[in-house]
């Protein structure tokens, strides 16, 4: 049956038209992303304003800048790699008039609290404005005050690594001589006298001075979160100090000073273990260790997140985080989600990871601003776990920290869903997660928007406004599966591409000066039907027909992939994509290959290995089937590629969405005799060594001559503790002595179990009994090992990077990086 796409499928795909102040991010092989970026950049990144479905400068509904010392490192990680309006000048303002004791005010006699070296907490005010004085200037001072913190503001000390960590980014991309002249000696003041001084870094965690911020029910708040009483030796700040130690050794090294360099170096790896002694709970790192030697430990994500993306942990320890974020979070009493089925997720708001897994306790609540003006001081609204974004809510920046996390402990294929999905949930809002800005005072409710489309509270959810940093959740596609970054040795390219990814590309990246296009590709399409216009599109309901597309490749290819609408089924969706090929123009078809897809989410553009097809005058087909719930697949009905789309036996309009993919590989290891057929009966396995990164992996099967025999793969990988799950493949209808393909994202180097089980009907894997690829190589029956190797082969993607303005189009192998020194 031929049917349109109902709406909630096509409003979830929909995005503004393309009215942007800029759009760094050109083009990609999924327009359903690249414009959403481009979106997400305007209004989060440069702070333009969304009216209707418009973006118009001049009326901001997110601050462009923190503007601040806490934002020093952020405004950084937002701009040091584009001057666009402007933004790295401005940014490097900031830090450059950051006030520091000792070092930097612009008058000296001005009176200070603090020893020196500390960065203020604030960019007028040597404290954070958490005085309470504020809010209703038209009450007298008592009741406006409300005596909380006997109108004293608190000193706040996340800021103090993080104006490092912000000269260290400024530097790596601008070479600025007269920059690191200028900042260094600040720096040095700012970890030498105050962070390894007077906060004890020198010889373990840092601590904070003095009794205010001790960590305990009558501390202060001591960070950015401004609502929890952190403090002693706190979780978010000592990461960052991790950060700055490797900051300082790099700024060091470029003023030629080895022997400071040097002394950086050894403190920073020394400090791993310490802080995992000091803050580890056994799943995670708590928030706080308080002065009386507690831990406080609310699952907070915002510690632990950072933690892993600045490369503290353990790869063990990484993934025991990893699986507490993707495992069920206590109940959420308040907030949209509160008595929902999804109330125990950790991303039950979609776009980013709650901010706290377990709710906070009265004696770690400071009510200073509680949003409830009707309740009392002592508490009310923020306290109900959900409802606040520092208690159970979350902030649209802790989706960048996920993302990053997931590509650093594991690979593209665990990031990018989500971040599609941060897209997605920003486009099925009708103001795209922004709330109005109201005038002061900032809690008087007047005809701005409080609560979006998915009844979430500003409240609720931190994205516009204040939250500047909001911006940085877009650039994992720059950061991270393009691999653009900068150290003392260039500008590197080094690409970890998703499966769901082809190419993409940005553009007005400034180094030292000078702006240049990077455009990243995994593969080339040699057969496609790739449009995508939600207005002209429709969506073919797969049910229980098979749908079909045939197609006749203009070269070898070894991949194909299908773009699909899974109606924003959270869970994602399963369906069967098989191959077949025709030498006789389709009178009859011989199968390749079927795999059982899973967890394909909304407008996905989903690809799978296929063994390598040569240039021929084949025709080929594709063919979609048996979903777990409703899925759609995608179809240009004014299509005229040399094929046929059909739902059954009916001969449909146009074309379905298909691409038919080289991507290039290497080949990194080899065994391919193989004299003896183990049966399947049970497990069956191989235990390798990659020494270098690999995306795709195939099996030599038998089946007994079955056609309808299959079996479930599975790749783990040792963390140095055990083994952990990868990836997980279900094939069907295997061809008989055929070499079975798995793709994925780039797999890191290291030690790997491939494993099947679960057969259908029939299935043995080759073994080659006197094989002998090394002590650490060997195979497995039901986890036994059997002399010699089995029958595979691991393969070494490759990819293609150019950046027009150099005149560079070069070869970059998985994992390694592609290098610019100007």
């Amino acid at each position: 049956m031929k049917r349109a796409a109902p709406f909630v499928l096509t409003a979830s795909l929909a995005v503004s038209p393309a009215a942007f102040a800029t759009d760094p991010f050109q083009t990609s092989s999924r327009t359903s992303l690249t414009l959403p970026a481009n979106e997400f950049w305007n209004i989060y990144g440069l702070g333009w304003h969304l009216t209707g479905t418009t973006i118009n400068p001049g009326n901001m509904s997110n601050d462009s800048y923190g503007d601040n010392s806490p934002w020093n490192e952020w405004d950084a990680l937002k701009f040091a790699w584009t001057n666009d309006y402007g933004a790295r000048t401005k940014v490097r303002g900031f830090l450059e008039e950051t006030k520091v004791n000792g070092v930097y005010l612009p008058d000296p006699s001005t009176p200070v609290e603090q020893p020196t070296g500390f960065v203020w907490s604030w960019k007028l005010n040597e404290r954070w404005p958490d005085d309470c004085l504020d809010f209703d200037p038209d009450k007298p001072l008592p009741e406006r005050c409300w005596d909380i913190h006997a109108c004293t503001r608190s000193f706040h000390f996340d800021q103090v690594p993080a104006y490092i960590n912000g000269i260290h980014l400024m530097y790596l991309w601008t070479r600025d001589a007269d920059f690191l002249n200028l900042m260094l000696p600040r720096a040095e003041v700012v970890m030498d006298s105050y962070l390894l001084g007077t906060m004890q870094g020198a010889s373990g965690l840092l601590v904070m001075p003095g009794t205010d911020n001790d960590g305990t029910a009558n501390g202060r708040p001591s960070t950015y979160m401004d609502q929890v009483r952190s403090g002693h030796k706190d979780g978010w700040v000592n990461a960052s100090f991790y950060s700055a130690l490797r900051a300082m050794e790099d700024l060091e090294t470029a003023a030629g000073n080895t022997v400071k360099a040097l002394a950086y170096h050894n403190r920073a790896n020394a400090f791993p273990s310490q802080y995992r002694a000091g803050l580890w709970t056994g799943t995670r790192y708590a928030g706080w260790r308080d002065v009386n030697g507690n831990l406080h430990d609310a699952g907070f994500t915002y510690v632990n997140l950072p933690a892993l993306v600045r490369g503290l942990p353990s790869p063990a320890d990484a993934d025991r985080v990893l699986e507490w974020l993707d495992s069920p979070a206590a109940p959420t009493q308040g907030g949209a989600a509160a008595n929902k089925p999804y109330n125990t997720s950790v991303y039950q708001a979609v776009s980013s990871p709650r901010s706290n897994t377990l709710p906070l306790t009265s004696d770690e609540w400071d009510p200073w601003s509680n949003p409830d003006q009707s309740t009392s001081p002592s508490g009310g609204l923020p306290l109900i776990y959900g409802s606040h974004f520092q208690n159970g809510g979350t902030f649209l920046w802790l989706s960048y920290y996920d993302i990053m996390a997931r590509l650093r402990y594991r690979h593209a294929d665990d990031a990018m869903p989500r971040f599609q999905q941060m897209l997605t949930r920003m486009t099925r809002d009708s103001r795209r997660l922004t709330f109005d800005v109201p005038t002061m005072p900032w809690h008087v409710t007047g005809s701005f928007r409080d609560m979006n489309d998915f009844n979430e509270y500003k409240n609720e959810v931190g994205t516009s406004g204040e939250f500047s940093e909001s911006g940085l959740s877009v650039l994992p596609l720059l950061y991270g599966f393009m691999g653009v970054s900068a150290d003392l040795q260039g500008l590197h390219v080094k690409p970890e591409m998703p499966t769901a990814l082809l190419h993409a590309s940005v553009a007005d990246v400034d180094y030292r000066g000078t702006l240049r296009s990077i455009q990243v590709i995994r593969g080339e399409a040699v057969a496609q039907q790739d449009r995508e216009d939600y207005s002209l599109d429709v969506a073919t309901e797969v049910g229980t027909a098979v749908l079909s597309q045939s197609f006749f490749p203009m070269a070898a290819f070894n991949e194909v992939g299908v773009r699909v609408g899974s109606y924003d089924v959270d869970s994602g969706v399963e369906f069967d994509l098989s191959l077949e090929s025709s030498s006789d123009n389709g009178l009859s078809w011989a199968p390749i290959v079927t795999r059982r897809l899973s967890g394909v989410h909304n407008s996905a553009w989903v690809y799978m290995a296929v063994p390598p097809q040569p240039a021929n005058n084949w025709r080929y087909r594709l063919t979609m089937q048996a979903p777990s719930s409703r899925l759609a697949w995608w179809r240009d009905p004014n299509s005229t590629v040399f094929g046929t789309a059909i739902q059954g036996g009916t001969l449909l309009a146009g074309d379905f969405n298909f691409r038919a993919v080289q991507a290039p590989q290497t080949v990194l290891l080899s065994q391919t005799g193989g004299s003896v057929p183990d049966a399947l009966n049970g497990t069956l396995g191989q235990v390798f060594d990659a020494a270098q990164p690999f995306d795709r992996a195939t099996l030599r099967i038998g089946t007994y001559v079955t056609s309808t025999s299959g079996f479930t793969a599975k790749l783990f990988r040792d963390n140095g503790e055990g083994w952990k799950l990868m990836a997980k493949q279900i094939f069907k209808n295997v061809v008989d002595n055929s070499d079975v393909p798995m793709n994925f994202a780039s797999m890191k180097p290291g030690r790997y179990y491939l494993e099947i089980s679960d057969e259908v009907g029939s299935i043995a894997w080759y073994r080659d009994s006197a094989s002998n690829l090394g002590p650490t190589f060997w195979s497995a029956q039901n986890g036994i090992p059997q002399p010699g190797n089995r029958t595979f082969q691991l393969f070494r993607g490759q990819y293609t990077v150019n950046v027009p303005e150099r005149g560079v189009s070069t070869t970059v192998l998985a994992g390694d990086r592609y290098t610019m020194s100007n």
